[in-house]
Order: C-alpha cells, then sequence, then structure tokens
C-alpha cells in the first residue's frame, strides 16, 4: 500500500510538473516579448544601421506596434529620444487648455486672434513632439514603418517651425497686418516646399540627405528675415523687447547645433560617441521649445504694454 501510494504521488508530481511547463514556457515568451535582449550594432538588419557610433541597446525587429510600445516599460537606446519627445509633449497639450484659462483671469481684454496666435502654436508644438515620440518608438518596427515615421517626424518639425513663424510674425509686426501676410505667405509657402521635398520619393536616399537637411535648415533661418526688417523699421532695442528676439537667436542656435551633430560624424572616442544620440541630440528638441515659448510671451508682453495694457508687464513675473 506503501508503494502504491507513493507511486501514485510521483505520478501526480509528475504531471504537475508537464502542466507548468507550458506555463513556465509562455510566462517566458511574454517576458521576452515584452523586454527582448537588446542588440548590438553588429546583429542589426541593415536598414536598422544608422550611426555605427552607437554601439548597444538596440531593440530587435519586432514588426509589432504593441511591441514597440511596450518598449516604453524598459531601457534601451531610444529611451531617452522617447521621453524627451513625449513627456513635454504632454506638457504642451495641457498648456493648450490652461492658456485660455491664463488669458480669461489675467487678460480677459485679449482678443480672438490673441488666443489663437499661442493656442495655435502650443497645437504644433504638441504635433511636433508627438510625431518625434512615435518615430522613435517605431524605430524598431520594420524598415517600411520606421521610413514612414521617419519622414513623419520630419513634417512634423516643419509644421511646428510653421508655427514658431506664425507667433512670432504675429507679436513682431502686430501694428502691421500688412507685414504680417507678406511673411506668413513667405513662410507658409517655404514649409510646404520643404514638405513636398521631404515626401517626394525623387529626393529619397542617402544621395539627396544633405539636399533635405539644407532645404529643412535654410527654411528655419529664413527667420532672419524679418527679424532685419523689424530691426529695421523699428530699430535694434525696440525689435528686441519686442518680438523677443534672444530667445529665437537662441533657438535658432540650438536648431544648426543639432543639425551638426545629425550630419558630421566626429572622430572621437567610439565609447563616448555611443552616448551621442541618447543624451544630446533628441532632448535639444524640449529645449528648443522652452525657448520659443519664451520668446512669445516676452514679445507679447511689450507689445500689449506699448499699445494699452499697462498691467502687462506681470508677463515677466
Amino acid at each position: 500500500m506503501a508503494s502504491l501510494s507513493r507511486q501514485r504521488k510521483l505520478y501526480a508530481s509528475v504531471q504537475t510538473e508537464v502542466a507548468e511547463e507550458p506555463a513556465v514556457t509562455q510566462l517566458t515568451e511574454k517576458f521576452e516579448y515584452f523586454r527582448p535582449t537588446l542588440l548590438s550594432y553588429d546583429e542589426l538588419p541593415e536598414w536598422q544601421k544608422d550611426s555605427p557610433f552607437i554601439l548597444y541597446g538596440y531593440r530587435p525587429e519586432s514588426n509589432s506596434a504593441h511591441a514597440c510600445f511596450a518598449s516604453w516599460l524598459y531601457l534601451h537606446n531610444e529611451t531617452v529620444n522617447i521621453y524627451s519627445h513625449l513627456l513635454p509633449g504632454v506638457v504642451f497639450l495641457a498648456g493648450e487648455v490652461m492658456i485660455y484659462q491664463y488669458f480669461d483671469a489675467r487678460y480677459p481684454m485679449a482678443t480672438v486672434s490673441d488666443r489663437l496666435i499661442f493656442s495655435f502654436f502650443l497645437l504644433t508644438a504638441v504635433t511636433c513632439l508627438g510625431l518625434s515620440a512615435m518615430f522613435h518608438t517605431f524605430l524598431s518596427h520594420s524598415a517600411h514603418v520606421s521610413h514612414i515615421w521617419l519622414q513623419l517626424d520630419f513634417v512634423g518639425i516643419i509644421v511646428l517651425t510653421l508655427g514658431e513663424f506664425v507667433s512670432a510674425i504675429y507679436v513682431g509686426f502686430y501694428c502691421d497686418p500688412g507685414l504680417q501676410r507678406v511673411y506668413w505667405t513667405m513662410i507658409i509657402t517655404l514649409c510646404s516646399a520643404s514638405i513636398f521635398i521631404l515626401l517626394n520619393p525623387r529626393f529619397q536616399g542617402s544621395r539627396w540627405r544633405t539636399f533635405r537637411v539644407c532645404t529643412f535648415v535654410c527654411t528655419g533661418l529664413s527667420g532672419f528675415l524679418p527679424i532685419a526688417h523689424g530691426v529695421k523699421i523699428l530699430g535694434f532695442s525696440q525689435m528686441l523687447k519686442q518680438s523677443g528676439m534672444p530667445y529665437y537667436l537662441g533657438e535658432g542656435l540650438l536648431l544648426m547645433l543639432g543639425t551638426l551633430f545629425y550630419t558630421v560624424s566626429t572622430e572621437i572616442e567610439t565609447q563616448k560617441c555611443d552616448m551621442r544620440k541618447i543624451l544630446i541630440d533628441d532632448p535639444r528638441c524640449g529645449f528648443q521649445r522652452l525657448s520659443n515659448q519664451a520668446g512669445l510671451i516676452s514679445s507679447d508682453a511689450h507689445t500689449r504694454f506699448s499699445m494699452f495694457w499697462s498691467s502687462l508687464q506681470q508677463w515677466f513675473i
């Protein structure tokens, strides 16, 4: 009887182990799905090889949107890039709601145009940061999907450039609607041309990479034209206060610095370059947005003060 009892217990134990094996295997597969083994640069397929200076921390090709979003939950070499766009995007989205409350509480005399200009800029910032966060999220999906999101990422940057120009021209030439329309037409034309070049299959590939980057940079730097015009009309000191010019110049510097990192491969120790994309290239975007918003607030403050709002200096507090 004792022997039979031991055999039954042994049989039950074996059956339990057999039943547990699929569950353990399934759990392991889920863990590997949500947190796969990260790859080195040499292990990547050709389409994922972008910068040889970034050696480790690559997500494997997943062909799954679910797996791409799951990568938000573990560390890899795109984690900082994702969150440095995603979190500021959420902040600007909240600002989209708060800006109306702020106007109602502090500046009830603000016109509909004033409110819409601020709202439009915040909307373009949310669009840019959101598309960039999605690009870095889907960078490990597949070659086709990654390329689509890369194009959308650049479209988002151009959309934000449009938002920055529209708002800056509005406050810089607040008393001259004619010049506002002239420069708005200019920037809309340039941004439309940039998007066309970006999305046109004829200008794709590494052969046209420098041309695409130059088009993007020239569109951004065209902002110096209305600034120079404003200096000629109003004088340097007045334009400095009225347009928030120092902030826009600072943003232009950040833009050129970021482009330099994007296009130039520097001969530095590989271990140091390995962190370049993670810590330098893309987090600059959040600083650019904050710089622009500071300039917009500053310029609008002085314009309103010089017009009729005696209390508008409180913008600077």
